[in-house]
Order: C-alpha cells, then sequence, then structure tokens
C-alpha cells in the first residue's frame, strides 16, 4: 500500500502521523523499507541483522522474512511491520486475510536512504551478502529451456564421494555458468584420481612415482582433457559421432555468431582450426554445410576437415571449446571473453550438452 492507502484505515498499529512517504515509499516512525531481492543462503533462520556503516553507526536492519509462511501482524517488529504495509494490498490488509511476504527488506533510517543507495546498495553483495532488485548490477532470471526429450544413460560410474557430491551441486545451482564450472569440476577431479590409481599400482617405485608427478605437473589442463578423451578412444568406447552432434548444436542452436566471437575472436592457443582468417572461415562453411558429420569428412570441398583427421578433429575441438568456456566462466580478466547475462542461452543450449555428453562418456564403463 501506499500513504494515501493508509489514510484510508483506523486500525493501524500507530496513529496515521507516524506514517509518511519518502521516494513514493511508505515510512514509519522514520523507517524506510527498500526491498532486497536476494539472501546469501548461508545465512540462518529468520531474525533480523542490525547492519552498522563503516563508523559503527547503526543504519538500520536486515528483514529476513521471505521465508515466514503465517505472518502474525501482531507480532511484527516495527521494521516488519512498515515492510509488511508496504508489500500487502488493500483488499488483504482490510479483510485481515493471510499474506506471505514475497521479499526479504532492508529497513533503515529515511536520513540515510540517499546515503545509501549512493555509497552501499551496489556492493551489498559484497559486504552483506544480499543484493537489491534495483541495484545497477542486479541479476537477470536464470536462462530456461525445455528438452524435448531426456536419455537415460547406463553404466556411469562415478568413482569418488567427491565426483557424486560435485554431481548434486550442479543440479541445484540456477545459474548456466555456476552450474557448468560444477559440471567441469568433474573432469578436474577424474585428472586427479587418474593419477593417484598409476602411483597406487607403481607401489614403493618412487623413481616411477616421481616420474608421473614431473610429468602430471608439466601437462597442461588442456592437454589433460585432450588425454582423457584420446585415452578413452584408444579403448574403443568413445563415441566421436555423438560428439560431433553436441558441436553442431552451435549451428543449429542459432549460436554460431556468439561460438566465432568466443572460440575465435577470443580464441587461444589449441583451436585444431587455427586462429587466422581462413581456418575461421572454413570453419563457418563446416558448419553451413551441415556442420562435423562423416560424409562432410569425405568432401573435398570443404577444408580443414578429411576422413583421416576427423576423430582427432571433434575431440580436439570440443576438448577446445569446453575448456574455453571453462576460462570465459572461471576468469574475469583482459583478453578473455567475459560472460554476461546475455550469454546464458549459449552456455545452456550449447556448451552444457556437450560437457554433459563428454562427462557420459569419460564415466562410462
Amino acid at each position: 500500500m501506499n500513504y494515501d492507502d493508509l489514510t484510508e484505515f483506523n486500525d493501524l498499529r500507530y496513529d496515521i502521523t507516524h506514517f509518511s512517504e519518502h521516494d513514493s515509499i511508505c515510512t514509519l516512525n522514520g523507517m524506510i523499507p527498500i526491498p532486497v531481492d536476494a539472501v546469501s543462503f548461508s545465512y540462518g533462520g529468520d531474525e533480523d541483522i542490525e547492519i552498522y556503516n563503516e563508523h559503527n553507526i547503526f543504519l538500520g536492519v536486515l528483514c529476513i522474512c521471505k521465508s515466514i509462511t503465517d505472518i502474525n501482524i501482531a507480532s511484527l517488529t516495527d521494521a516488519r511491520y512498515i515492510a509488511y504495509i508496504n508489500e500487502v494490498d488493500k483488499g488483504t490488509f482490510r479483510l485481515a486475510l493471510p499474506h506471505e511476504f514475497t521479499k526479504n527488506y532492508l529497513v533503515i533510517d529515511v536520513c540515510e536512504y540517499e546515503n545509501y543507495k549512493n555509497k552501499y546498495m551496489d556492493s551489498a553483495p559484497i559486504w552483506g551478502g544480499f543484493f537489491h532488485s534495483n541495484a545497477a548490477s542486479s541479476l537477470q532470471e536464470a536462462y530456461r529451456f525445455q528438452p524435448s526429450r531426456l536419455t537415460a544413460r547406463p553404466s556411469i560410474v562415478l568413482p569418488t564421494p567427491y565426483h557424486k557430491e560435485s554431481c548434486i551441486r550442479s543440479v541445484v545451482q540456477p545459474y548456466a555458468f555456476e552450474r557448468f564450472l560444477k559440471l567441469y569440476h568433474l573432469l578436474e577431479l577424474i585428472f586427479d584420481w587418474k593419477l593417484v590409481e598409476k602411483i597406487k599400482s607403481l607401489n614403493d617405485d618412487l623413481q616411477g612415482i616421481g616420474q608421473l608427478l614431473n610429468q602430471y605437473s608439466n601437462t597442461k589442463e588442456f592437454e589433460r582433457l585432450k588425454i582423457l578423451l584420446k585415452d578413452k578412444d584408444k579403448e574403443g568406447r568413445l563415441d566421436v559421432d555423438k560428439i560431433a552432434n553436441c558441436l553442431n548444436r552451435i549451428k543449429s542452436s542459432n549460436y554460431l555468431a556468439k561460438g566465432i566471437e568466443i572460440f575465435f575472436d577470443y580464441g587461444k592457443e589449441g583451436n585444431p582450426y587455427k586462429i587466422d582468417p581462413d581456418k575461421m572461415i572454413s570453419f563457418v562453411d563446416l558448419m553451413n554445410r551441415g556442420g562435423f558429420t562423416r560424409s562432410n569428412s569425405r568432401d573435398k570441398s570443404i577444408k580443414g576437415i578429411s576422413e583421416n583427421n576427423y576423430d582427432d578433429l571433434v575431440i580436439n575441438f570440443s576438448a577446445y571449446c569446453i575448456y574455453r568456456v571453462r576460462c570465459c566462466t572461471a576468469h574475469n580478466r583482459i583478453g578473455e571473453y567475459v560472460m554476461s547475462n546475455d550469454d546464458e542461452g549459449f552456455v545452456v543450449e550449447f556448451a552444457e550438452p556437450l560437457l554433459r555428453e563428454v562427462l557420459c562418456q569419460i564415466f562410462s564403463e
């Protein structure tokens, strides 16, 4: 409700003279509620948290009230009461109908309102573990899409409890970037697990163990990923065509331009198509003619692909794509493509399905 709405009621907690309006927000005894879009999951309970400035001067309270399902109006603190007044509609208030908070609130002194917006609001996620929906850096809703079907995959074995935990954490991540990194952690864990298994097999061969550790420390992460895939291929247990189908989604899902920007314009060492205009043109031509397919590998008019290099090309380019997206989501630095909200669809519809396919094959017995 707004201030004008309040003037219609006589059953308020305080006389109407205790209420006012500031920036079109109803206030009570000089307190103004500011909606909070999200609060850190690490905060337990639903108690108010006092907030002070850098000079130890009291600013207000963070009311973690969204989790309350049965509001007892009489027991609300004044801070929560004015938050309730701003959130509830006239009809619900007049009939004393049940109400559940849809947001949490920061309730501060009106005198600190402008100062808070100018000095503290945008940095609240860092110092306070919460953010406001009207902050400049406010997040968009997580990108969603509806798959037409899912295919259950048998005989996938996760070798350690750490792998299982990382899998579960990937599911509960609402945003694609964090989810992708959790899934990528499975690859990082398998690098280390395979090293441990090799060390175990050497028993007390200290020299052999030393060589393994030296080799491991000198092998870049991107190379480890390629080795994983190629070892699986040597075992005859890598379905290259399924991985190729995932690569081809970059065209079918209309993300080719974004892929060119990430993998070529901001490309790094390891791109099997090399980072030069001619090779990029070859890649675009391949995508426009159906992408990575066995038939295209036999078409001599398509440059950069052949029957002899097809498997290696698919393996190397898929590893490159996965690793580049990992770097773009994990790092925010000069020279790296920096992912933004607008790139979530690219990760959800191209990069994540590619990574999931690779994981399914790496962990299949």
